[in-house]
């Protein structure tokens, strides 16, 4: 199999920061202070990290749009009977649904929580991050050389 789409590397620990930013990033947009808008930006480009580093050469992109014409080009080759990655169907189709369903989420979640939308996100990376140190403790799984 492929190595890149092995556990192993320091995911908890990014989860956390990740985690910490988006807590961070809410009163200060509730105050609509910038700093706020630039931590969750942060938060969103090591959560692109993340996927990128996880997924080695497997993800392109960390765009929908990209995953989104990729997808549309496995189709295509479905279609005409050529052989598809379908490890990379799976895993691009995951990141798609979970855009999709965090998309629909927020939509309910923001009329009333507004910018506290963002602790779901913040809270559930939190406790990935901690589950994902914990499995790796527990498996005895150690760092690849040069991560």
């Amino acid at each position: 199999g492929d190595s890149a789409l092995r556990l192993g590397r320091r995911y908890g620990v990014a989860l956390a920061i990740e985690s910490v930013l988006l807590f961070l990033a809410v009163p200060l947009l509730h105050r609509q202070i910038d700093a706020g808008l630039w931590l969750a930006a942060s938060a969103s480009g090591l959560q692109n990290a993340i996927a990128a580093t996880y997924s080695g050469a497997v993800v392109r992109t960390s765009h929908m749009s990209g995953i989104v014409t990729d997808l549309g080009t496995f189709l295509g080759q479905w279609l005409r009977g050529a052989g598809v990655d379908m490890r990379r169907v799976r895993l691009y189709g995951a990141l798609f649904a979970g855009f999709f369903c965090g998309g629909i989420a927020s939509a309910f979640a923001f009329p009333h929580w507004q910018e506290r939308t963002l602790l779901a996100p913040a809270v559930l990376t939190g406790l990935v991050g901690i589950a994902y140190v914990v499995y790796r403790h527990r498996r005895g799984i150690v760092d690849p050389v040069g991560t």
